[in-house]
């Protein structure tokens, strides 16, 4: 007779749990932080926004259809440096002073496609910056976001209509059109798991970000 082959059980990781063990003076700091320097921040964040705002939105004025299927130029890609300068002084009054970036950034004609995981929060906005205002891959509704959605518009997105059948195809299409450019437009970002998670692991990659055929 053979004998039964017990496996220990592992501790696997849930990627969709936060389990958060705050101790009392984790809950102190955060009660004195919020009163005091939390509202300073944000009045910093507001402030850069708004100037931000009429920079960027001056960027995409007075755009034919046209025009919106060709990248940033001319005098509006003039207004870039500053609009970048602005998104990277909001995250700077939010606490994140500095990121320091390994290797190096593949250009645009080498790589169209730039993969960021895991994904977690808002806060993963900070590559988009800080690697030069890319573009992203995000949903039609997000442009109608205020201050945020005149900014995503400047960074050229690719919108994707989910109550449109042929938005996937019509996706996939348009990330082949900007990767066969030769470098003409600005990288695309994509968070390939598709969902948050808690940053604990990576878990599965959608295959949108590989169906274009272009290099990632």
């Amino acid at each position: 007779m053979k004998g039964t082959v017990v496996l220990p059980r592992q501790n696997i990781a849930n990627p969709f749990v936060h389990d958060l063990k705050l101790s009392f003076l984790d809950k102190l700091q955060i009660a004195i932080m919020s009163i005091t320097v939390a509202p300073i921040r944000l009045i910093f964040v507001v402030l850069f926004l708004l100037i931000m705002w009429p920079l960027a939105a001056l960027a995409v004025a007075f755009r034919s259809e046209e025009d919106k299927m060709k990248p940033v130029s001319g005098w509006r890609l003039l207004l870039r440096p500053a609009i970048l300068f602005l998104c990277r002084s909001v995250f700077f009054a939010g606490g994140f002073y500095w990121i320091d970036m390994k290797g190096k950034q593949a250009s645009p004609k080498d790589a169209p496609i730039l993969l960021v995981a895991p994904h977690s929060s808002f806060i993963d906005a900070l590559p988009v910056v800080f690697l030069g205002l890319t573009s992203v891959v995000a949903k039609a509704s997000t442009q109608q976001i205020m201050l945020f959605g005149t900014l995503t518009e400047f960074s050229q997105p690719v919108l994707v209509k989910r109550e449109d059948p042929n938005s996937r195809i019509n996706t996939i299409k348009e990330i082949q059109r900007r990767g066969q450019s030769g470098g003409q437009w600005p990288q695309i970002i994509i968070f390939p798991e598709g969902t948050c998670s808690n940053r604990s692991c990576l878990i599965s990659f959608k295959q949108g970000a590989f169906y274009p055929g272009v290099p990632v």
